[in-house]
């Protein structure tokens, strides 16, 4: 493979510690294999594979590496027969590579002892942490109410975030700083340095604080965006003479804004804003038309400029003076104190409710290992390395880091404490870290591309990959115009220069055939009749159409190696920022227009109606006087109440559901089956209470479905085998959650309630091939590493979801922890400045990540790159976009890209061109305007051109004739009619059954005739049912036992019994004796069987025979494929499987002896022969077929004749 100079420089760079900042599509992984396969293969400093630590970031990404290193090994072993490169392939299993959890299991496991952890330890699940989670916060609580110190802590900060329904919006905080803190290297150091930084003395100077300067930023980002609004609106009044007055009131109010943005000094701001004013505008009279709509123009930006100021920096920051402000942090100082104390407490007494079961979770996995890592002297200023670091940084060579800018503060430490200065590899894209949300720190990243030299001696470098292998040139071009544009120091913290830009590493086929082209912007108009659907709901079914056009279009999407394919399904991807009320809306469209799909979705178990079902059952033995889960029962197929049944029980009383329904019973017809029902389920209802009680949640959820059948109804219905695999799912949970140590039916519902506001689910994750031919429909977080001919990146238009930057308590791993302030008379929250400060620092670094995560989504594309969203004011802001929209005010994808595509097309393209059908193209870019998509269907054309369509609506006959084709297609019979209706398997009883029925029209009832034991003995007198009279040594045992459990009991004796010619019914009792010690018979059993004729089938020739053979086989067991047979119903020349248990089998000389026992009170040889002929036959064909061995006598022994019958 041809190298290009800076991955060459990667791969061969030694002695540095080297920051790889690789660009979406530029070889970063293959660039990686390769310099640990030239390490591993140097002959002047040769290493072994086990010296490289490599960490991924998944385990799907190390499986990966493992087996591109394990292939390249394979390759040049292949080339050189080198010995070395064998050496490594067998270390290559012991190879660190791994995903950093998966390396911290391995240090802790190494070095447990250090820190007094008992290494029989186990990960939990996220489910069980969590219910200990809560039950910890509980605990905790518990105790602080119960202390009367401590409950003085507890009670502020109760009455500031819990409700009249408890503390759960308390512990959830509590549990959320908890969390956020441990993402740090120094946990409880932040939380203790955060809860002094409210600690303010009276010489505190506001500019002074860290969390002004987010603030200043902010207030600076709106004043320059409202500045150049009325930029714009001078730029027109200027042209007019007929607004030279408002031309100066406008100049006067921008002055008075370029001033205030002139300061830096709070006070001096704060004055400047304040100065503001927006004094009412002069009525300008004998206007043109076009001066109106110039002049309503301009007083719009007015407008918005006058919200900016009025509603937003006056208000917020600015009304109150900086003692005030100041105030406000101290009086939060005590809330603030009391939180860090409460998660203090909580962490310790979580850590030892874990260590007690053994448990760790992943972010005990980093601290742990941070804590074996760091000397006891070692301070948050000073990380000292331990001896077991020493020991680990000597003996890698090198640490290797893939998506670097994905890390956290641990785990930073944790590479920088086991390798050395001139040691680390760390690769990755700062324009692609978007996992914020799992706390990395993209800053990690930032802060070494900024300082890293470029110099290729240096011992800190940075070497950038900027050539993309992916993307055709034109896809290239687009991702650099947007990039250039709105990746500004301003916008996210960098620049998109020269480094950042994207190069072409690969060249666009000239085939005319191919499907790329310039990179497409759609825009559904939104604007008009919707026919009930929602803007979304709209663009949906314009991506179904734009999809079923690429399909119809005969174009070619382009393979790896540069041949053309038909363009198919498979090829395309459907991105959306967030699946959640997306891709159900997506799959519908795709669907309308016959289009496979696939959304890989997490959720949907809990809404399964199997799953609510038995969920609601459970809800109702924990507590039945909950009517909701009640009715839910009733009303499901375990009782069967209809609608009207359920108001009727409603209407029975005042009381619950539960205590109405045994008076809804008696009210009922003795003769009506639903009386049946109810009172069988009350007496059930009240069984699975007491078993509630008394037995575990997962044996009481068997004993649900043993005694309703449920889960056998519900395989029985449309998708069986999953709604099966629901049922077992929800066992499975209970048992997991008993053998985690919890108890309790209660509880366990307590844990479901959790996981479903928690968004966890049960159902396994869907998959599907690479190969399946599908349109999928996927979030950009899950697309990132993939690439896809075709991308179509969908809501382009949907506004950010900031909901969460409103939250009453934020975190920011720099500026600590920013707290509202709490009114507790009015019950009101009111921003502090270090909440502001973060508010504002979180809503940047939000919009940051917001610009790559659609970096990552443009670069996904290798043929073609479509932008879809939707728009009810597109000609507004289209303005907007027009007038080139400062990045940092973006508030949608559209936002960043449509600045781009406006300042492409220049004046072609304006507010009054921008109407529905209007089309643009460029050799960089394609503008669409669209209007919504009707469902396919019938239009009111096709409606009134087809008579036969009216007739149908009246209800009357159309007389039309069926086609040929559509007679032979109802027609057509399958050529092998019993095939259909036959099973693929029979079981010998099944055939013999059959048969008879073939026979006779009435089988003899099997009932009167099975071996009742009295007949052995000499009756007394004759009995009128011999079968339901006792033998009288079983007189005692009671009227419950039937001949079928005595015959299962005599053949048990046959298939144990040890053969021998000279057994005695002393020997026989001796052995039975035995059997029962063994726990091979249970009493019962061994009192069910009558000894005497054991003895009597022993003393028989045949039973000397089978004593004597050298080969024995008893109870059986076989399956076998056969031809028809006796069954008429088999199709000719088709065979079946059959399976069946042979009572007992034994060699003599060349041949097998078959014998089956039977227990029939019948009492001619003929009887037995023609009952029981097909049955032995069928044994016969069998043995002979498996075995190849012929049976040469076949006999039944009969228990009633005590002799046996030779067929």
């Amino acid at each position: 493979m041809a190298w290009t100079n800076e991955q060459q420089a990667a791969i061969d760079s030694r002695k540095q510690t080297l920051l790889l900042s690789a660009a979406a599509g530029s070889g970063k992984t293959a660039v990686l294999v390769e310099r640990m396969i030239r390490r591993l293969l140097d002959k002047t400093y040769p290493i072994d594979i086990t010296e490289l630590l490599v960490v991924t970031f998944t385990n799907a990404a190390a499986a990966e590496m493992r087996d591109r290193v394990g292939q390249a090994l394979m390759k040049a072993l292949s080339e050189t027969k080198d010995p070395r490169i064998e050496r490594q392939l067998a270390l290559l299993p012991s190879a660190h590579i791994s995903t950093l959890h998966s390396f911290c299991q391995y240090v802790i496991r190494k070095y447990f002892y250090t820190i007094d952890l008992d290494p029989t330890f186990s990960i939990a699940g996220q489910e069980e942490l969590n219910l200990l989670r809560r039950q910890v916060l509980s605990d905790v609580f518990l105790s602080y109410y119960e202390d009367e110190d401590r409950a003085a802590i507890l009670y502020p900060l109760a009455d500031m975030f819990g409700s009249d329904r408890g503390d759960d919006v308390l512990m959830d905080t509590v549990s959320r700083m908890y969390t956020y803190a441990r993402s740090l290297a120094w946990p409880e150091h932040w939380l203790k340095a955060s809860a002094l930084a409210y600690e303010t003395g009276p010489d505190t100077i506001l500019d002074d604080l860290p969390w002004v300067q987010p603030v200043k930023d902010f207030v600076q980002r709106v004043l320059k965006k409202d500045i150049s609004l009325y930029e714009r609106a001078l730029y027109h009044l200027r042209q007019r003479d007929a607004f030279s007055a408002a031309c100066d009131q406008f100049s006067s109010e921008q002055e008075s804004l370029k001033a205030a943005a002139g300061e830096s000094r709070w006070d001096d701001l704060r004055c400047r804003i304040n100065a503001v004013e927006f004094s009412r505008l002069k009525t300008l009279r004998g206007l043109s038309d076009d001066d109106k709509a110039v002049w309503e123009q301009c007083k719009a930006l007015r407008d918005s400029v006058k919200k900016d100021v009025t509603k937003t920096l006056q208000p917020v920051y600015f009304s109150a003076s900086s003692e005030d402000w100041l105030d406000g942090i101290r009086a939060m100082k005590p809330i603030m104190d009391g939180l860090v104390t409460l998660t203090l407490d909580f962490s310790k007494a979580f850590s030892a409710a874990k260590r007690e079961k053994g448990w760790l979770d992943f972010s005990d996995l980093e601290h742990l290992c941070l804590k074996i890592l760091l000397s006891p002297e070692a301070t948050p200023d000073n990380p000292i390395r331990s001896a077991a670091a020493e020991e680990l940084r000597s003996q890698y060579e090198e640490v290797l880091i893939d998506e670097y800018q994905d890390t956290n503060g641990v785990q930073e430490l944790i590479a920088r404490l086991v390798s050395s200065d001139d040691n680390r590899f760390m690769v990755g894209d700062i324009k692609q870290s978007i996992y914020r949300f799992r706390l990395a720190d993209p800053t990690l990243f930032m802060d070494k591309y900024r300082t890293f030299s470029r110099d290729a001696e240096a011992r800190q470098r940075c070497i950038d990959l900027g050539r993309n292998f992916r993307s055709v040139p034109l896809v290239l071009d687009a991702v650099n115009d947007v990039f250039s544009r709105v990746m500004t120091m301003d916008a996210a913290g960098m620049d998109y220069g020269e480094r950042e830009k994207l190069y072409a590493g690969r060249t666009a086929p000239e085939d005319s055939s191919w499907l790329g082209g310039p990179p497409e912007v759609d825009l559904v108009d939104t604007s008009g009749d919707n026919e009930g659907l929602t803007a979304f709901e709209q663009e949906a079914r314009f991506v179904a159409s734009r999809i079923r056009e690429l399909l119809e279009s005969g174009k070619m999407a382009a393979r790896k190696d540069g041949t053309l394919e038909p363009l198919s399904y498979r090829h395309i991807v459907i991105l959306v920022r967030s699946m959640k009320n997306k891709a159900d809306k997506l799959i519908e469209a795709l669907q309308e227009r016959g289009i496979p799909s696939y959304a890989e979705q997490r959720g949907g178990y809990f809404a399964a109606v199997e799953v609510q079902v038995m969920l609601a059952l459970l809800r109702c033995i924990d507590n039945p006087e909950q009517d909701l889960p009640m009715a839910a029962v009733l009303r499901s197929p375990l009782v069967g109440l209809d609608e009207t049944a359920l108001a009727e029980l409603r209407l029975m009383g005042d009381e619950t559901l539960w205590q109405n329904l045994p008076a809804f019973s008696d009210s009922l017809d003795e003769a009506d089956p639903l009386k049946e029902d109810i009172d069988d389920f009350i007496s059930h209802f009240e069984e699975w209470r007491t078993y509630s009680r008394r037995q575990g949640v997962a044996e009481l959820i068997q004993r649900l479905y043993a005694d309703t059948a449920y889960v056998d109804f519900v395989g029985a219905m449309p998708g069986g085998d999953l709604r099966q695999a629901n049922l077992k799912a929800l066992y499975d949970r209970a048992q997991q959650y008993e053998d985690a140590g919890f108890r309790g039916l209660f509880r366990y519902l307590q844990l479901i309630d959790k996981m479903m506001e928690d968004g966890l689910d049960l159902a396994p994750a869907k998959v599907v091939s690479e190969k399946e031919d599908v349109v999928r429909i996927m979030s950009i977080h899950q697309s990132k590493g993939l690439e896809f001919p075709v991308v179509i990146v969908a809501d382009m238009g949907k506004e950010f979801n900031r909901k969460d930057l409103q939250e009453p308590i934020l975190f920011h791993n720099e500026l600590g922890i920013g707290l509202k302030q709490y009114d507790s008379t009015w019950r009101m929250f009111y921003p502090t400045l270090i909440w502001s400060g973060i508010e504002a620092k979180l809503r940047w670094e939000g919009t940051a990540e917001e610009e790559r995560v659609l970096y990552v989504a443009m670069t996904r594309a290798r043929d073609q790159l479509i932008l879809i969203g939707h728009d009810s004011k597109a000609a507004d802001h289209w303005a907007r976009w027009a007038d080139g929209l400062d990045p940092a005010q973006g508030n949608s994808y559209f936002d960043w890209v449509m600045p781009t595509v406006a300042a492409y097309f220049g004046n072609q393209v304006n507010a009054e061109t921008i109407r529905a059908g209007a089309f643009w193209q460029g050799d960089r870019w394609q503008l669409h305007i669209v209007s919504s998509e009707a469902a396919p269907g019938l239009t009111e054309e096709v409606l009134a051109g087809e008579p036969r369509l009216e007739a149908l609506r009246r209800g009357d006959m159309t007389d039309t004739p069926i086609p040929d084709w559509l007679d032979r297609q109802l027609s057509w019979q399958y050529a092998f009619p019993k095939a259909v209706t036959t099973a693929a398997k029979f079981s010998v009883s099944e055939v013999k059954r059959r048969y008879h029925e073939l026979q006779s029209e009435e089988l003899a009832e099997e009932n009167g005739l099975a071996l009742s034991p009295v007949t052995i003995l000499p009756p007394e007198h004759e009995a009128q049912n011999p079968f339901d009279d006792l033998p009288p040594w079983l007189a005692d045992e009671g009227d419950g036992v039937s001949g079928a459990q005595r015959g299962t009991a005599l053949h048990k004796a046959m298939q144990y019994i040890t053969p021998a010619a000279d057994h005695t019914e002393g020997s026989l009792r001796r052995e039975l004796a035995t059997f029962v010690r063994r726990g091979i018979f249970s009493p019962e059993e061994s009192s069910l069987i009558y000894v005497p004729v054991l003895a009597s089938f022993w003393r028989s020739s045949l039973g000397r025979r089978m004593a004597a053979s050298p080969e024995l086989h008893r109870e059986y067991p076989f399956t076998v494929l056969l031809a028809g047979g006796p069954l008429t119903e088999i199709e000719g020349g088709e065979r079946f499987l059959i399976q069946g248990i042979i009572d007992c089998l034994f060699r003599e000389d060349d041949g097998w002896v078959l014998v089956d026992y039977k227990s029939d009170r019948l009492e001619q040889d003929d009887d037995f022969k023609e009952r029981y002929a097909v049955q032995l036959a069928l044994y016969k064909q069998a043995v002979e077929q498996i075995t190849g061995i012929p049976v040469r006598e076949t006999y039944i022994y009969s228990f009633h004749l005590q002799r046996e019958i030779m067929m």
